[in-house]
Formats: C-alpha cells, structure tokens, sequence
C-alpha cells in the first residue's frame, strides 16, 4: 500500500511508497523535478520535495518562493528552505502567486528535524511579489495590516489618514503625510501583488479557514465604519501569504502603542 497518492488536475494518480521521495516543480527542457506541475515561471524547477517516512510525508520547500499547505481548516505559508509534515487526510499543495495546485493523501506523524535541500536549478526563478521592504509602500502596507495582526480578536482596517498618521508617529516618514499619499502608495501595492479586484467567490468562501470568517463577522460587527473593500484585499491577501506577519510590524513599527 502506498504511503502517499498525488494527484495532478487532468493525470493519472501517482503514488508515493514507503521510503519513498520525489520532487516537484516546472516544466524545462531538461526536467529537474520528478514530478512536472506547471510550466509557470513563478514556480521553481525543483520547488520542493515529498518523502514518505516513518514520521509521515515530510514537505520540503527546495525552491524560491512559499509554498502554500491547505489541509481541512488549517492553512500554512511554507517558506524556502522550510520543512512540514502533512497529517492524515487529502493536503493541497499550491505556489505563490499561481492558481497552481495538487492534492496529496498522507499518513500521519510528527515531523522530524530534517535539513533543507538546496535547489539545483541554475536558472533564476522570478519572485512570486516584487515588493520591497525598504519602501513607503510597503511600510504603508505594514501599517495597514497591524490592527488585524495585533488585534486578531477585534480586527479593524485603518483609513488612510490613519495610515500616514501612524507612519509619521514611528518616524518612518519626516513629514505629516495626506489620505492621497497613502492612497497612491497602496495602489503600488495593488499592482505588484497577483490579486486585482477579488471578489468573494464559491471557491474563496469554501477555502476560507475559520479565522479568516471569524474576523470578517468581527469586522461586521465591530460597529466601526467599513474601510475599502480593496484594503481588506490588501490585508487578507499580505496576512494569508505572510508577506506582513506580527515580527514585521513589530520590526517596522514598534511595540504596540
């Protein structure tokens, strides 16, 4: 009995026996990867790694960008050079910045402490979001999510006064700034992250995990006024893929006021 099957949209099963590894990435003309997922240039050509062992399937990150782990109501950001083991059940696999999934039947276990694999491919795989952190872009960004990251409970969305008044309190600006300023800022944003106008479609509700409903009925309930819907994009997609976590706002931001 296999200790593990994958499943590609559109192929035949594949499966993963005991002791087993493989690995997987994009398509070139001389294959790195075991398995071939995508021809999608956001996706390394050994972007991870699947092994059956006692433990478990130990999932490792081999190449450039996260990988996304979905497995019932949990959802995990793992990051290059990161390991994690699936528990029992189906898991989907996909990659930052792609619509590119697979599913994969796991055994259970606890993972053990295993090293990150190096990947092999002499190409350079393009970064999933082109954002970079010494910007006022992305301090506006940071800003923008710290009341949904320090207050999970009672998350809120901050106006874009907010926004500069808080940047400008840090000293991460040397002038007051206007709503406009940060506005533009954010639209910077917007067009460098894969998300455009999202909408809340059959498939996001059905894969939306229980924090992500818990603090979308806070937000309703709160009694505060409703920020733009494209901030709340803006949050939720920079939360979920972890492009702004608690140690960024606490790195850019400080300690909580």
């Amino acid at each position: 009995m296999p200790a593990a099957v994958i499943r590609l949209p559109g192929r035949p099963a594949v499966l993963l026996q005991d002791g087993a590894s493989l690995s997987f990435g994009r398509s070139a003309p001389r294959p790195v990867a075991d398995l071939v997922v995508s021809d999608s240039a956001r996706i390394s050509r050994r972007a991870g790694t699947l092994e059956a062992t006692p433990y478990g399937i130990l999932l490792t990150n081999t190449g450039s960008n996260p990988l996304l782990v979905e497995q019932g109501a949990a959802r995990h950001t793992l990051r290059p050079g990161h390991t994690h083991v699936l528990a029992a059940g189906r898991a989907r696999i996909g990659f930052a910045g792609t619509d590119e999934t697979f599913e994969l039947e796991s055994a259970v276990g606890e993972p053990p402490d295993r090293p990150s694999a190096d990947d092999p491919n002499g190409d350079k795989t393009r970064p999933a979001w082109s954002l970079a952190e010494n910007t006022a872009y992305f301090a506006c960004l940071v800003a923008l999510c710290e009341p949904t990251l320090r207050h999970p409970d009672s998350p809120w969305i901050p106006t874009s006064q907010q926004v500069a008044d808080r940047l400008l309190e840090c000293g991460l600006i040397p002038e007051p700034r206007t709503a406009d300023w940060v506005d533009r800022r954010l639209d910077d944003v917007r067009s460098k992250l894969p998300i455009g106008e999202r909408q809340w479609s059959a498939r996001r509700a059905r894969w939306a995990s229980p924090q992500e409903q818990a603090q979308a009925v806070a937000r309703e309930q709160s009694g505060a006024p409703r920020r733009s819907g494209r901030k709340e994009q803006l949050v939720e997609f920079a939360v979920a893929y972890g492009i702004v976590t608690e140690a960024t706002v606490r790195r850019l931001l400080g300690p909580p006021i």
